[in-house]
């Protein structure tokens, strides 16, 4: 064991701290699932579309053919048209790019970039192609008729228990009768049962993803009751681990993210609700059958149900919405790529069934027709789903209510009484500080221009642009408004973006029987000759929502009536004018003054912009007006915005007001009411009234039609909304005024479906013994791979819809047996007869998966947060403008759970993604477990391993006990056992030489004795010893 501890010593940060030496060879292309349903779902339906009108059976132009892998194979006139792996230097890419005007593929009608990257991915995931020959008809069809002969269309009938003596004897359980009755079959022999200590492991590895504790260890190899493995079994389902670990199984299948897909990949923030909550209906030991109608159709049943059971029912029909979405807006003309999504991973997921491969055409091997297919489209075209946002429609729609309607619309008159109460208490303290504070009017002194530096630009709160500054020669003549100053703004000639913008804190808002006040004095400099025109805007935001528009010329004032200029009168250079607007938003009017005094030009009943929103809360005045051209040099003084009528033009001068103590005080108090006030109403607008889902409601009733070739434009007949007809073809009913997924909720759980609890018993097999009964654990069609112990499979089948769908005890049977309990060591024999151990005589090792890699280290390190984490911190929605050219991604780590993690479809998490997890994007059943050489330099190298390997050498250091101790200890925590002898020396020696080596190299870190037990530690923490489970 010393090459083990062979070190390289270089400095911890960028170096390699431990050379562990893995050897890799390339890896070998392997046809996955995942490869599968890439042609499935996106390629095959793209050649059906756009390819083989020109290159398939009837016509090959340039002598190609894309209707199978042969054609393609041979290439054409061309050479190869496809190079697996190499997309960059593959013909079809490079047509279908446009980039050669010689070579422009599908010719005048270039595929969208979402269909050009599915092509690419394709390429370079090697072009995987299942089709075999040039008709596609590799592999005999099975028809209706023969299904009912097929073993997994056939009913689910609990088995007689093999009665050979020798499986009798060796026997601990049914499970192991059944096995051993094919080992003695294949004339194998299985090994013993494994030691305590590998069993505690095997066991809280795989109902928790953890390591178990050394007290649990101690404890466990303590206990001699005969029961105190299906003890340690009860114990460690009770765990919350146990939801955290086996919901993260059914989140690969249920294709879970926290960002939508499409292009922009944006993030849904409600997302964690569906992972939360099947993680706890795992803890709760909810029945699947149960599970399975609450994720279908759990608004419908929340609609009928106790209340108490509404929030998680609704939270439920994430499982339909949670896939990958296409488009940039909720429209109709993207809807047939979600549907295909769902459809094609209900089949998957619940059925074992590829459906997608119905979309096009008749399933090519299953007896699954189109008129299926679309069957079950309809029942999805008649939901209501949830958008998440995208790149034209920024911002989500339609998620359901966590609350009963009724309940909602009460909780929002509550928020709306809750708000005009504050509006009203604001609007009259408002009032009050412009009768009390003298520094307060139309939104403080002339809109903070009095308070300014002459010869300055003008500074915050107003944002300028171009040529602008406060100057004494701008003052206005009028002191209706304002008491007499010195000071107004001079803005220059130039730029048609010149100009200044001021936004008000505290904004008006329409509101019954309130109107709208604005005044603004402003002349065009003397002597100036430019003929453009400038502009005064008011309304919401920067041109948001346009309330009022005035546009000047040195000769002309102008204003925007409706949708249309209209002159009001002539003007004169050099001249003062003052202007007054007031808004009355029930009627969408405004009037007001537009002169000088003793020439006032009035005008009435003006409309405001047609989609003004009621808001105003943004001055703006820029050199965009009616006219086109540079603006003249332009004075302007005396802004403001009011909820109060200004004094009009010629009334007696305002004063400037005296202030009294007593002002002094009741302005502060104002002041402190009005900002008190103001947090309360942004808080209660902030938090939502009610909480939402990402999930599916109700919608309209709506049969759909079969699209010919799987092309949405193409329409054929209508299809009712029905069930598989090789499952009952149940229908909707003609005259359902409900979408159809209750009751598919209960075609797809009924006991006589033979597929579902089928389909779920495997895939918990496969789960605790790293392959199913069926190895293709969502393909129970002919193109699937047949049981190995059909028996066993509708014997686990059978007694899990008699014990209530309960997914624990399913647990209990499969862990209690002698089979799970084996040990994993070879026997030569056995091993060259069954190199794979597909007759299960002995447990097959297997490496951890990523995030018991990750959750692990952290366990060991002692930093693992298990608390429940807040909610990611997305950008607020507010702020979203994600593109495909810019789109969404963020990484969030923690030290919480890995399940918990920030899972994005697009640009998938680096660590996550290096250690093969779920694929998002996909219904993943089986993880493909990789080992690169790209695994092995993370481990070592990787900041985050290093900083818990420093951590558990912390750990180890404040542990009570001597050097050798502590070494041990080491082992315990990360192996789960103590160390040989030749190894547990090495260890020490290790440690011994390690500090000494270290003071030869240069480096800043003087303790070298927590260098050379963290060295230790990463030497721990990447042995197979800690990365495998026996």
């Amino acid at each position: 064991m010393r090459s083990m501890f062979r070190v390289l010593v270089c400095p911890p940060r960028g170096w390699l701290a431990v050379a562990i030496l893995w050897l890799f060879g390339p890896p070998l292309q392997q046809v996955t699932a995942a490869d599968d349903d890439l042609f499935e779902l996106r390629i095959r339906p793209l050649l059906i579309k756009h390819c083989l009108d020109c290159h398939g059976p009837k016509k090959q132009e340039g002598g190609l053919r894309l209707d199978s892998r042969a054609g393609w194979q041979r290439g054409g006139s061309r050479g190869l048209a496809i190079l697996p792996g190499e997309a960059t230097k593959s013909l079809l890419i490079r047509a279908v790019r446009y980039n050669d005007p010689q070579l422009q593929m599908p010719p005048g009608d270039k595929l969208s970039a979402r269909e050009i990257a599915d092509l690419e991915q394709w390429v370079t995931d090697g072009a995987i192609d299942p089709r075999k020959r040039e008709d596609d008809s590799s592999g005999d069809k099975l028809t209706l008729a023969k299904a009912s002969e097929f073993w997994s269309f056939r009913p689910v009938v609990r088995p007689a228990l093999p009665a050979r003596k020798s499986a009798v004897l060796w026997s601990w359980t049914p499970i192991d009768r059944f096995i051993k009755a094919r080992l003695d079959e294949q004339q194998l022999v299985p090994v013993q049962v494994a030691d305590k200590r590998t069993l505690i492991r095997r066991a809280t590895f795989d109902l928790t993803g953890l390591p178990p504790t050394p007290q649990e260890i101690t404890q466990f190899l303590a206990d001699d009751d005969p029961a105190a493995f299906s003890q340690l079994v009860d114990r460690l389902l009770e765990s919350k681990a146990y939801g955290e670990r086996w919901g993260r199984h059914w989140l690969d299948v249920a294709r879970y993210s926290d960002t939508a897909g499409d292009g922009a990949d944006y993030p849904v923030r409600e997302a964690v609700k569906y992972r939360d909550w099947v993680i706890e209906a795992f803890n709760a030991d909810q029945p699947y059958d149960v599970f399975l109608r609450e994720q279908i159709a759990g608004d419908i049943m929340a609609a009928n149900g106790p209340r108490r059971f509404y929030a998680p029912r609704v939270t439920a029909t994430g499982f339909l919405a949670i896939g990958k979405r296409y488009g940039y807006q909720p429209s109709p003309a993207f809807q047939h790529l979600d549907f295909a999504d769902v459809i094609d991973s209900v089949g998957r997921s619940l059925l074992g069934l590829s459906l997608g491969c119905a979309r096009c055409h008749d399933h090519k091997y299953d007896p699954i027709s189109a008129a299926d297919y679309y069957g079950l489209y309809g029942i999805l075209q008649s939901t209501k789903w949830a958008f998440p946002g995208g790149e034209e429609q920024k911002r989500p729609s339609d998620f359901p209510l966590l609350v009963p309607p009724a309940e909602a619309a009460e909780l929002k008159q509550q928020e709306v009484r809750a708000l005009a109460s504050i509006d009203l208490e604001l609007a009259q303290l408002r009032e009050e500080r412009v009768r009390k504070d003298i520094n307060w009017q139309a939104g403080g002194l002339d809109l903070g221009m009095e308070g300014q530096t002459i010869g300055q630009p003008l500074s915050e709160p107003w944002v300028c642009a171009g040529p602008i500054e406060v100057v004494a020669k701008a003052q206005s003549p009028f002191a209706h408004v304002h008491p007499p100053g010195t000071r107004g703004v001079r803005m220059g000639s130039g730029a048609k973006t010149d100009g200044i913008r001021y936004v008000f804190k505290e904004g008006l808002k329409a509101s019954s029987g309130k109107k709208m006040h604005f005044n603004i004095d402003f002349r065009t400099a003397a002597g100036a000759d430019q003929k453009g025109a400038y502009r005064f805007y008011l309304g919401q935001g920067v041109v948001a929502s346009l309330a009022i528009e005035c546009s000047i010329t040195p000769t002309e004032f102008v204003i925007r009536n409706g949708v249309r200029w209209e002159a009001l009168r002539t003007l004169e250079t050099g001249k003062w004018y003052t202007l007054q607007i007031t808004i009355d938003p029930a009627k969408k009017t405004y009037s007001g003054v537009v002169g000088a005094i003793g020439d006032l030009t009035e005008f009435t009943g003006k409309q405001v912009a047609p989609n003004w929103n009621g808001v105003a809360d943004c001055f703006i005045c820029d050199a965009t007006g009616h006219v086109a051209g540079p603006a003249s040099e332009r004075d302007i003084d005396n802004v403001g915005l009011q909820g109060t009528p200004f004094p009009r033009p010629g009334s007696k001068a305002v004063s400037p007001r005296m202030e009294t103590p007593a002002d002094r005080i009741r302005v502060a108090e104002i002041k402190a009411a009005l900002d008190s006030l103001t947090d309360r109403r942004k808080a209660l607008s902030a938090n939502p009234t009610y909480e939402v889902a990402y999930g599916v409601s109700e919608g309209t009733p709506i049969n759909a039609r079969i699209q010919l070739r799987g092309d949405p434009t193409k329409p054929g007949k209508e299809v009712p909304r029905r069930f598989l007809e090789v499952l009952g073809g149940d229908p909707v009913g003609v005259d359902s005024t409900e979408s159809g997924r209750l009751q598919l909720a209960g075609w797809l759980t009924r006991d006589s479906n033979p597929l579902t609890a089928r389909v779920f018993v495997n895939r918990v097999w496969q789960w605790h013994f790293g392959r199913g009964i069926v190895s293709t654990v969502s393909d129970f069609g002919s193109r699937g791979a047949a049981p190995t112990h059909p028996g066993l499979l509708d014997w686990l089948a059978a007694e899990f819809m008699d014990s209530g769908w309960s997914v624990k005890s399913l647990h209990r049977r499969i862990m209690r047996s002698r089979t799970y309990q084996l040990a994993s060591g070879d026997q030569p024999g056995n091993l060259a007869a069954d190199p794979t151990n597909r007759w299960l005589w002995r447990y097959t090792r297997r490496p951890l998966d990523a995030e018991s890699i990750r959750d692990a280290i952290l366990v060991v390190s002692g930093t693992l947060n298990r608390g429940q984490p807040s909610p990611h911190p997305f950008p607020a929605v507010d702020t979203w403008g994600f593109t495909i050219h810019h789109p969404f991604h963020a990484v969030y780590d923690s030290n919480h759970r890995s399940v918990y993690l920030m899972t994005q479809r697009n640009r998938r998490h680096p660590y996550l993604s290096l250690f093969d997890s779920a694929d998002p994007n996909l219904s993943i059943g089986l993880r493909q477990p990789t080992t690169t050489p790209t695994q092995a330099l993370y481990l070592m190298n990787s900041e985050f391993v290093h900083t818990q390997a420093k951590g558990f050498a912390e750990r180890l250091l404040r542990s009570n006990g001597t050097r050798n101790e502590r070494v041990r200890l080491a082992f315990e925590l990360g192996h789960g056992r103590q160390p040989p002898e030749a190894e547990f020396q090495a260890a020490v020696e290790f440690l011994s030489n390690y500090a000494g080596k270290l003071s030869g190299v240069n480096q800043e870190e003087p303790d070298h004795r927590l260098s050379a037990w963290s060295a230790l530690a990463r030497v721990i923490l990447t042995s197979n010893a800690f990365l495998f489970v026996d």
